[in-house]
């Protein structure tokens, strides 16, 4: 033991003489690259040499050349499957490749995945997304770190930040089986940086763009010892806002704790922290389906107007390798989510007037607590002499939601004023209404879940798979203001088998049928008389194939599916507030992608959706008379999308890139009457990595200064939430 202790201590002398010398090394590069920097700003030689310093080593910015369909991930279940190997569409995007894009929020991010756009504005939280025929948080659910807060009112805002992602899952078509009811249109999953045993490494972002938009980040991750090791990041942003009186800021801090306790056994204590003001800007008049030039930069919200997300996370999470093949996880959580609204959000342009009628004063705060337990077993193990993957767990959580308004007896907000278009005094929210704020009910939901998921080697070039989960939903509502309470018990049940045939290396041909459910409306939120209905179910048929060539530098996939939804309810045309019955809402489609690496220095993505998406049976109320919408596409679905990126690395440490987001037309209602026309949107970039630690980047945003309607607020037909104009950011970021 003391021979073993000797030679201990003679290795962390020597590791400690090498790491001084490494430290050494790092200064002498630092400073042969920023007297580099100067030369060049100062129009002397690009690349200056200290005195003595060797040359700075040619460092090129993207040499990845590892296919992404046989990285192992979490997308499509919790048995770490690449995607040749899991019977369904899904896509991974790297937190790396999202900062690396310039991408400000995750929402632009996510819409780059294959068949999804996004639906922004306020009263969803900035953050709602449509896929394969369906829309919003009961259709395409968010999870952070595979566990979901339940939206209340269709209300998700975070994540929100970019900064501290480790990767965005996506799992396109049912995803119940895996996390509940809310997921026939998809599940999208945003797994966060976690500490690192392995290395110190530290890392700040600066950047500042149009508008007075100014962001500062920080992220440090490295061992305490050889039990203990950390993760804290942060990031703040804050901008004046593209059109007037926007003012808004963001900001996002999360730190994280892991104790290796034993061999076997790791916790993580972790804690999320968003605080969210997204602006006042609720939409811009429109006349004639068009927008009025002179009112694209006009806020026509009252000047005290308040827009507040705030929300808590904090997990303890144990992971314990019970066997060689046999591991246990479980997380243990609290949420805690409170929402502010306080301004006028409905504008409507009289074109013989010129003036601007302004309805809807709404005043809200809401608080939201969820608590629960989620764990599972994985079991790696044979079966008749072949390989099998096991899956066992539960979900068990408590849910209850606090809402507080000014809505009348009819369940609309009251209040209006009228300004004029051209030039005005927003006034305040008080001028518009005195109708008080009240607390209105509390909605308790219980949920608790049992399931499992398996896969199979049947042979060696077949493998099936299959899943099954359990859910129930106890609901109970308390109305405050009458003293009147309802309860509602609801069961839910989905189940998914797949097949995936390999018929040569790096080639997976796949079927899957799924069946899911999804709440009928908001469960945290729901209303007595929703209590009623049942889960609506959906269904799905998917065929594909996925495909890798020449050693990873080609990827290709491609899916066609169909999926049935019924029994589901669909915002009435009429009055927002209430709510239709739908019999059935199907759609078909094809998705496909294709990522091309020729060379080390060119990288091509690309990616596109075809849509076809319609309801079945539907017989709407329509200016007070029953009419069928049989064949109507359903609101903010596009019968089109694509996404093309293309990064070249021109010189050694220079990276040019260039991306176009489309997005075909979408109806902002049902009857596809009002129409927000298709769009096209382009930006560019160029990357300068200064060292191996330091880089700059210049991204111009909407290139071409489109002007495009990015969704409208909750589907009225008189206001478009337009995209953001023309703008420039640059960034810098330093590693150390």
């Amino acid at each position: 033991m003391k021979k073993q202790s000797g030679k201990t201590a003679a290795a962390a002398h020597l590791q400690s003489d090498s790491s001084m010398a490494a430290v050494r090394l790092r200064r002498k590069r630092l400073a042969v690259a920023l007297a580099g920097a100067c030369s060049a700003l100062g129009g002397a030689h690009a690349w200056a040499q200290a005195e003595g310093a060797a040359a700075l080593p040619e460092i090129v910015v993207s040499t990845q050349t590892e296919s992404e369909l046989k990285k192992p991930g979490t997308a499509g279940g919790r048995l770490e499957l690449t995607p040749l190997e899991t019977p369904a569409s899904v896509t991974t995007i790297s937190g790396d490749t999202i900062r690396e894009r310039g991408y400000q929020s995750l929402l632009e991010a996510e819409t780059r995945a294959p068949g999804v756009s996004s639906v922004p504005f306020s009263g969803n939280g900035n953050n709602s997304l449509s896929a394969r025929g369906f829309y919003g948080p009961n259709s395409i659910s968010q999870l952070y770190d595979g566990l979901q807060l339940y939206n209340a009112g269709g209300v998700v805002t975070f994540p929100f930040d970019p900064w501290n992602v480790e990767r965005v899952e996506f799992l396109s078509g049912p995803a119940s089986v895996l996390y509940g009811t809310g997921f026939v249109g998809g599940a999208v999953n945003v797994v966060p940086k976690k500490p690192d045993f392995s290395k110190q490494s530290n890392e700040v972002q600066l950047s500042a763009g149009s508008f007075g938009t100014w962001r500062r980040a920080v992220d440090s991750s490295g061992p305490l010892n050889d039990q203990w090791a950390y993760r804290i990041n942060a990031s703040h942003t804050s901008s004046d806002g593209w059109m007037e009186r926007g003012r808004n800021d963001s900001l996002a801090v999360s730190a994280a704790l892991a104790w290796k306790a034993t061999r076997d056994l790791t916790l993580t204590l972790s804690n999320d922290y968003g605080d969210i003001n997204p602006g006042s800007y609720e939409g811009t008049p429109i006349a004639n389906g068009s927008v009025i030039q002179s009112l694209r930069y006009k806020n026509f919200n009252v000047d005290d107007a308040q827009v507040r997300f705030t929300e808590n996370r904090t997990y303890l999470r144990a992971r314990y390798q019970l066997t060689p093949d046999v591991v246990l996880n479980n997380d243990v959580y609290l949420i805690k989510h409170e929402r502010r609204y306080k301004e006028t959000y409905t504008y409507t342009y009289n074109p013989v007037t010129g003036n601007v009628a302004r309805s809807n004063y709404r005043d809200i705060i809401g608080y939201q607590t969820q608590y629960g337990d989620h764990g599972y077993a994985t079991i790696d193990g044979q079966l008749l002499g072949r390989k099998n993957q096991l899956v066992a767990g539960f979900d068990v959580n408590r849910s209850t939601y606090d809402r507080n308004d000014n809505t009348n007896s009819a369940g609309n907000f009251p209040g209006s004023s009228t300004v004029s278009a051209a030039g005005f005094n927003p006034g305040v929210f008080s001028q518009g209404t005195t109708a008080p704020m009240r607390y209105l009910y509390r909605v308790t939901l219980d949920q608790a879940g049992v399931f499992l998921q398996d896969r199979y080697q049947l042979a060696d070039q077949w493998t099936i798979s299959g899943g099954l989960r359990g859910d129930n939903y106890q609901t109970r509502r308390d109305d405050t203001q009458t003293g009147a309470s309802a309860s509602g018990n609801i069961n839910a049940v989905s189940w998914n088998t797949g097949v995936v045939f390999t018929p040569v290396r790096d080639t997976s041909l796949y079927a899957q049928y799924a069946v899911a459910s999804d709440p009928a409306t908001s469960l945290a939120s729901i209303s007595a008389s929703q209590m009623q209905y049942a889960v609506s179910r959906g269904k799905q048929v998917e065929l594909g194939v996925k495909q890798s060539l020449w050693d990873g530098k080609l990827d290709w996939t491609l899916a066609a599916y169909r999926i049935i939804k019924s029994n589901l309810l669909t915002p009435n045309i009429n009055n927002t507030s209430l709510s239709d019955t739908v019999g059935q809402q199907s759609s078909r489609g094809l998705e496909a992608s294709i990522t091309f690496r020729p060379t080390r220095d060119w990288r091509i993505e690309a990616n596109a959706s075809i849509l076809q998406a319609q309801f079945d049976d539907f017989v709407a109320s329509v200016g007070g008379k029953p009419t069928s919408l049989q064949g109507y596409r359903p609101q903010f679905v596009p019968k089109r999308t694509g996404n093309l990126f293309v990064a070249w690395n021109f010189m050694p440490q220079w990276e040019a890139r260039s991306g176009a987001h489309y997005v075909s037309d979408r109806y902002s209602d049902n009857t596809d009457v009002s129409r927000l026309p298709a769009y096209t949107v382009l930006d560019a970039g160029l990357a300068w990595r200064a060292t191996d630690r330091l880089k700059f980047d210049f991204r111009i945003d909407n290139l071409t200064d489109k002007v495009y309607a990015a969704s409208t607020y909750a589907g009225t037909a008189t206001q478009w939430i337009l995209g953001a104009p023309r703008s420039y950011t640059l960034t810098m970021n330093y590693a150390f």
